[in-house]
């Protein structure tokens, strides 16, 4: 079981990394839920409850942000919980602020389908950052 929701996990990172947005959603379940912690400046923050909402989730990091540097570093594994470490840089594109961070998704796994992604990273400095965009309606 742990090998199979770590393979699911780096499917998904591939996925992200290709920007193939069909095999990002085909390791999705219907009823997942992306936490994307941090303040309301953050344009991709909140809670996205089922595969649509998902779907405007990854809908404003695509539009939002050119993605500088997404590394993950190391997959930690405990039954259907994935613990994932990395490092990230984003330019925003409306104002061109750079954000930088080291974070922890911790993503679960059921049947090979992800349910649930959570993200923490550093949200006061991101919120920083983000201080000045126009935050749009989820």
């Amino acid at each position: 079981m742990e090998t199979e929701s770590i393979e699911t996990a780096q499917a998904f990172y591939r996925a992200i990394h290709s920007q193939n947005f069909d095999a990002l959603f085909s390791v999705l379940a219907d009823d997942c839920v992306i936490e994307f912690y941090g303040p309301a400046s953050i344009p991709f923050s909140g809670i996205f409850n089922g595969k649509e909402k998902c779907r405007i989730f990854f809908g404003h990091v695509a539009n939002d942000v050119d993605i500088m540097e997404f590394r993950q570093d190391d997959f930690l594994s405990g039954a259907d919980q994935i613990a994932v470490t990395g490092h990230l840089t984003l330019r925003f594109h409306e104002t061109n602020a750079v954000y930088d961070s080291d974070y922890v998704h911790v993503i679960t796994v059921k049947d090979n389908q992800i349910t649930r992604f959570r993200d923490f990273q550093n949200s006061a400095k991101a919120a920083h950052v983000c201080a000045d965009l126009e935050t749009p309606v989820r």
